[in-house]
């Protein structure tokens, strides 16, 4: 699972006691952040259109990403990376 900003996790925590009061029963905070990517991707025009703040691509990032990229040989040229990786 992905790491939770400190801010964030506590408004999660704050978010399932309150459907712990509201469904009368725990929910795991895994089965909350599942069942909002689910909402999300139902709703997703409503979702595109919150403000979420992204890292702007500036010239400088962009160069410093390439400068940070390596070059390697392609060992399984008949294999996508998922079959490598997974062994799909």
């Amino acid at each position: 699972m992905a790491n939770v900003k400190p801010k964030n996790k506590r408004l999660l925590e704050e978010f399932q006691a309150k459907l712990v009061l509201l469904k009368g029963k725990k929910i795991s905070q895994q089965e909350i952040l599942d069942k909002c990517i689910e909402f999300s991707e139902h709703h997703l025009k409503e979702f595109v259109n919150e403000k979420i703040d992204t890292p702007k691509l500036t010239p400088e990032r962009k160069e410093r990403i390439i400068s940070n990229s390596i070059e390697v040989p392609i060992y399984y040229t008949d294999k996508t990376d998922d079959e490598i990786i997974y062994g799909i």
